[in-house]
């Protein structure tokens, strides 16, 4: 009996002390994973820390780029203004300085026809060399002459402006006193030849003969324009207006012919569209009939 509670006592001490063992080992797990979750939650709020701080700084960063970009803008803003600025005083000290070159070149023509008309108004007013002294008491025949008195008068043009003479020849035209409008574009062509509207003139001259269906001349006037002023932006008009006045006279091919030149030399152009239209009138119209001619 004794034998046998012995042997139960140490079958109990032999195996509590297996299970003393385990429960220290289970402590001292458990006593690490408490560390580990404490330097895990350590971690966790230096992390949230970490990105506060750079939550914070990617704002302030945000900030003074925003700030950065509205003085950048606001500096090309004003650049803009500035230079928008000084391209309107350009372009309007362009314009000042064009409309001053034009209105001294209209001085100059001015100028060189009050020059050209005084010798012939000194040579007007002053009486041959070899005239008799007319008396100061005798009476003319008529009684309404006075002594001295010069029966010829200057001429139209006398002292006129290059501007005044074509804008009135320009109303005649406009008004259709196409005869009137012819002496007055000759008159200035004969008074201002080098001047920067003698080819205008000189179309003007030739549809004024066209609108009065003196076909003959207007073929004339236009090929004055052609030869005489190569370079003038009226040479497309004038070609077309001749191919118009041939076609009306009946001179098909020399019509073609001036159509042909225009489409060619002058692409791209009014005139040229619409000779390029009467090109194609011309390929599918009979000549039309030949009016008659007036002397």
């Amino acid at each position: 009996m004794r034998k046998t509670i012995l042997i139960v006592l140490v079958s109990a001490l032999a195996g509590a002390a297996p299970a003393r063992a385990q429960n220290r080992e289970h402590l001292q797990m458990a006593a690490e994973l408490r560390i580990l979750q404490q330097q895990n939650q350590e971690l966790a709020n230096t992390l949230a820390q970490v990105i506060q701080l750079l939550n914070e700084t990617t704002k302030a960063l945000n900030t003074r780029i925003d700030q950065t970009n509205e003085s950048i803008r606001k500096g090309f803003a004003d650049q803009s203004l500035t230079l928008n600025a000084a391209a309107g005083d350009v372009r309007k000290t362009l314009a000042q300085t064009q409309d001053a070159a034009t209105r001294l070149g209209e001085l100059k023509e001015e100028v060189q026809a009050l020059r050209a008309s005084i010798p012939a108004l000194i040579s007007r007013l002053t009486p041959p060399a070899d005239t008799a002294v007319p008396d100061p008491n005798a009476v003319p025949a008529g009684g309404d002459t006075a002594p001295g008195a010069i029966s010829q008068q200057p001429p139209s043009t006398l002292g006129l402006s290059p501007e005044r003479m074509y804008n009135t020849a320009l109303s005649d035209y406009g008004a259709g006193n196409f005869t009137a409008a012819i002496q007055g574009f000759q008159e200035f062509l004969k008074a201002f030849p080098t001047s920067g509207r003698a080819d205008d003139a000189q179309q003007a001259i030739g549809d004024s003969e066209f609108q009065q269906n003196h076909f003959d001349q207007a073929i004339a006037a236009y090929n004055l324009v052609i030869q005489n002023y190569p370079k003038g932006d009226q040479v497309g008009w004038a070609y077309f207006k001749r191919g118009l006045s041939q076609s009306r006279l009946g001179q098909t091919a020399n019509a073609r012919a001036s159509f042909e030149t225009v489409v060619k030399q002058f692409p791209d152009t009014e005139p040229a569209v619409m000779a390029l239209t009467r090109l194609q009138a011309l390929d599918t119209t009979p000549a039309p009939a030949t009016p008659p001619r007036r002397p």
